[in-house]
């Protein structure tokens, strides 16, 4: 592909034949983000092999393209023990993601209430090293109840592998049966 410049063609030579993706390059430059038809040797137009609709966002040769979807991804759940107050909840998607709309849950094992009053996110979320959030601090667990309202986020993307940290803190020690932790988080993964 040449990238052309004041009519000068300033990054190499026009592709001919197959590429990667499966589309027929030969004949197009890529001026800023448009294409334009440059003329063909001979003057034949590329040939274009019809995709039928049931094949949805493969090329031609059935080779996938990815697509953004709706996505959830859960946290392996953790139990904090009677007598302790920190833990972690941690997830590692299996493919790209982007979270936006956090749901998290405590629970107090023994009585079986709901403890997301006493739960907190502390000091934040992290996606890898990035931080999720403003600022640093005690965030409750009750803010991102699966009944809050308004909590969407822009999280930062994810790749294969990245481990998700959310660090737990009870603001009172955990009672005799412990209190059990879970989240899941719903965004955009790449398929």
């Amino acid at each position: 592909m040449a990238l052309v410049l004041g009519g000068l063609d300033v990054v190499g030579d026009d592709m001919s034949g197959d590429d990667m993706s499966g589309d027929d390059m030969s004949g197009l430059q890529t001026v800023g983000r448009h294409r334009r038809r440059a003329a063909q040797p001979g003057g034949s137009a590329p040939i274009s092999v019809p995709t039928p609709r049931w094949m949805n966002a493969t090329t031609s040769q059935g080779v996938s393209r990815p697509q953004e979807d709706l996505d959830f991804m859960s946290f392996a759940p953790l139990t904090i023990a009677a007598t302790f107050t920190t833990g972690t909840l941690t997830a590692q998607p299996q493919r790209p993601f982007r979270g936006e709309r956090l749901i998290l849950n405590a629970t107090n094992i023994t009585a079986g209430t709901d403890a997301s009053g006493t739960a907190t996110i502390n000091p934040a979320i992290f996606v890898g090293a990035v931080q999720v959030g403003a600022t640093q601090g005690a965030t409750p667990f009750a803010a991102f109840r699966a009944d809050a309202f308004g909590v969407r986020l822009s999280w930062p993307a994810a790749g294969q592998g990245t481990t998700i940290n959310i660090p737990v803190v009870l603001t009172t020690v955990a009672p005799s049966g412990g209190v059990a932790l879970s989240g899941t988080v719903f965004g955009r993964a790449m398929r």
